[in-house]
């Protein structure tokens, strides 16, 4: 790669963190383009260039988070079937160090009225979830009868359940992954091959006390108070 093509690939990047970071500053997906380029360094027409247009920017947003999640879930020495339960406790890692970003996605998926955005960021995500779902069937956790993409689709429905509550600020991230991982168990349970079904029961078992003693807990609605520039997001808590 030349120095032309290096700067290039600099620039495209400086842009995408750019893009990222008023999304978590403004947990707003509507970025304007002009504050973009003055923010990334670069003149009003190189994101233009670069990228075509903002919806292709933010595709890129998506791209990259996708990377950093995968690399995060690649990391774990976990065997096939914790790695299923781990890969919702990375992404609650990731939502709970920029919740603005991710409130900003969330909500911009949901307010879409068309599928490009949704399947853009859906898509690579079922993907990731098939392929943990097939590994965890290919080492014998899951039955031979089970199909893998049926499954996959099932858990990402649990998945996206919690999402939209924990959006909507009617549970606490930590609650969400209690959840996520409580219907993933089910669903796992109800997969699973005879050798380790009595496994996943225990956990299902584990899980439905955390919910049980979180319920007994008062209720808060939580909600995220955007900040301006260059100031944090904050978390507010009030009763419900």
């Amino acid at each position: 790669m030349g120095l032309r093509e290096d700067a290039k690939q600099a620039r495209r990047q400086n842009i995408v963190l750019a893009a990222r970071n008023m999304m978590r500053e403004t947990g707003d997906s509507g970025f304007s383009m002009r504050i973009l380029a003055r923010k990334a360094g670069v003149s009003i027409a190189t994101p233009y260039n670069l990228f075509g247009s903002k919806q292709e920017i933010l595709y890129a947003v998506l791209d990259a988070d996708l990377a950093s999640y995968q690399e995060r879930l690649g990391a774990l020495r976990v065997d096939p079937l914790e790695r299923i339960f781990r890969s919702i406790t990375v992404a609650t890692s990731l939502y709970s160090e920029q919740p603005g970003f991710y409130r900003a996605v969330l909500v911009a998926l949901y307010k879409d009225s068309g599928s490009e955005l949704r399947t853009m960021f859906s898509g690579p995500r079922q993907v990731v979830m098939q392929n943990l779902v097939r590994n965890a069937k290919l080492a014998g956790y899951l039955r031979s009868s089970m199909c893998v993409d049926a499954v996959a689709r099932n858990l990402s429905y649990v998945f996206f359940a919690g999402i939209l509550e924990w959006v909507s600020g009617l549970i606490s991230l930590s609650e969400f992954e209690v959840r996520v991982q409580y219907g993933v168990g089910l669903t796992l349970s109800g997969a699973a091959s005879e050798e380790h079904r009595h496994t996943l029961d225990s956990r299902v078992g584990t899980l439905q006390q955390q919910l049980a003693n979180s319920e007994a807990r008062p209720k808060q609605r939580i909600r995220l108070r955007p900040a301006s520039y260059g100031q944090p997001e904050t978390l507010v808590h009030t009763a419900l």
